[in-house]
């Protein structure tokens, strides 16, 4: 079973946590200053963090992300990616760390890959 992306998650619903904070949402709240940790624990480049932060937060396409940072819009698209996978791995350890994720958790995805 392959898990869902916590990070994309949370960047597709960046704009409307940042909002519902402002009207006394707890968990909205929690979720950004959850998220401002992993993103400060995550090992980003430069390059992924301004990416992130032009698209997600600027709010950019990625084309005009892509002309902003000088490169191409598909170099755009794997700084993402690879910044997703880095935010999902602090999530991951989050999870083990608190009994959410077991050994039978990836014993169950690696027998569905085989």
């Amino acid at each position: 079973m392959k898990r869902k992306s916590t990070a994309k998650a949370i960047l597709s619903n960046l704009h409307a946590l940042k909002e519902r904070r402002y009207v006394g949402d707890l968990d909205a709240s929690d979720t950004l200053i959850d998220f401002e940790r992993a993103f400060a624990l995550a090992k980003l480049t430069k390059r992924q963090s301004e990416a992130i932060r032009l698209v997600y937060d600027v709010g950019l396409t990625q084309k005009q992300a892509a002309a902003e940072m000088g490169v191409a819009r598909e170099v755009i698209t794997e700084h993402i990616r690879k910044a997703t996978e880095e935010l999902d791995e602090v999530y991951e350890m989050w999870a083990w760390m608190d009994g959410e994720l077991t050994v039978e958790d990836f014993a169950e995805e690696t027998e569905e890959v085989a």
